[in-house]
């Protein structure tokens, strides 16, 4: 719709109330409407067959360049949904000239540093909100543990898997195209534009939210539009590991079902152990080949947590523990903190491999964050 379009309201008395759109005045109205309402973010039209739902972690989202940096950028918003996927939101008025290929370029700053963003940080941010409980009850539905649901967003952060929305009150057409190639392109990172109209009168404010951006073949209101994220199984990992590759992946395996716990991804399982205070931790990681574009593609089985809330006795072990693999010659430092052993050097030492993993998965649940 263009400036100055109406849609009529029928009233008590029959008749037909004119309601013009009106933009915002100032980005800051349209930034506090979608903080006080992150729903205008339309998330039925981004997955209808599951509606996104949110959570507001916060305005202005810190952005560092490196591990434990300082922020070098903000976003306009953090909001995560129901499956813990991190959802960066920039938000700008339509006639703003940045729309187009600053903020874009802006977005993909965050974008490629998602990974150092704290998710430990991110969560204390959120919890220390009056009615964080409630919120993330109501998110979740009991389905997930709250532990599991912070989990998960630290390994989406970590392995960027996120959603970026740009949000303004009327989307140029230039940015509707780079938000579609770009989503068309773009594995495991979603990019979408969120369109929020608003129209006054006499009645009261109306809002009119579109989404734009899914690729051709999935029209906002359709089952498939929105891009699946469905969590493999061991099944799958195997049918796309090579044959040689499944004794290695099923020794580690079999050490987490017997001294820890799998949690199964979209690309990837992780092995998690339990320390003495009940909180769980990622020690290592095994990916399906070429799972994610860009980096990750050489990540095969990882080895290391990427968290970075131990503290006293666990983080010294962890150290200590992580410290070994730079010795070894075959693993590769990765992002993170964490160290790549290819599925041929996995093989080749899967002995010394397994020991390694079943010493995390031991020792772990005797160390306290604290002690």
């Amino acid at each position: 719709m263009a400036e100055g379009e109406r849609i009529y309201v029928r009233n008590e008395a029959g008749g037909l109330e004119p309601l013009m759109e009106k933009r915002f005045d100032k980005e800051d109205h349209l930034q506090k409407l979608l903080a006080e309402h992150p729903e205008l973010l339309e998330g039925t039209q981004i997955t209808p067959g599951n509606p996104r739902r949110w959570i507001l972690v916060t305005r202005e989202q810190g952005i560092p360049t490196t591990p434990g940096a300082g922020d070098r950028w903000s976003v306009d918003h953090l909001v995560i949904d129901q499956d813990a996927m991190p959802t960066l939101v920039e938000v700008k008025r339509g006639d703003n000239t940045q729309l187009r290929r600053e903020v874009v370029g802006q977005m993909l700053d965050y974008a490629a540093h998602a990974e150092f963003i704290s998710a430990e940080k991110v969560q204390e941010t959120f919890e220390r909100q009056p009615d964080a409980d409630k919120r993330l009850a109501t998110l979740l539905n009991n389905k997930t543990p709250p532990v599991e649901f912070w989990q998960q967003v630290a390994e989406n952060l970590a392995t960027k898997s996120i959603r970026l929305l740009f949000v303004a009150d009327a989307i140029p057409d230039d940015l509707a195209r780079i938000v579609k190639f770009l989503n068309e392109q773009m594995d495991r990172i979603e990019v979408l534009a969120v369109e929020v109209k608003r129209f006054e009168g006499k009645m009261p404010q109306t809002f009119m939210p579109r989404v734009i951006g899914q690729p051709d073949g999935s029209q906002a209101g359709s089952a498939s539009s929105g891009k699946p994220r469905r969590k493999i199984t061991r099944k799958q990992l195997f049918a796309a590991l090579d044959d040689t590759v499944h004794g290695a992946a099923t020794r580690l395996l079999d050490l987490a079902d017997e001294y820890g716990h799998l949690n199964w991804q979209q690309a990837s399982v992780t092995i998690q152990a339990k320390s003495a205070d009940g909180k769980s931790l990622s020690v290592a990681l095994i990916y399906l080949p070429g799972a994610s574009a860009g980096w990750a593609k050489e990540w095969n089985f990882v080895f290391g947590s990427y968290f970075d809330w131990p503290t006293g006795e666990l983080r010294a072990f962890l150290d200590e523990w992580t410290a070994q693999f730079g010795s070894d010659g075959f693993a590769k430092r990765a992002k993170s903190g964490r160290w790549n052993v290819s599925y041929e050097d996995a093989v080749a030492n899967i002995d010394l491999l397994a020991d390694r993993l079943r010493t995390a998965l031991t020792e772990i649940p005797k160390l306290s964050n604290d002690g």
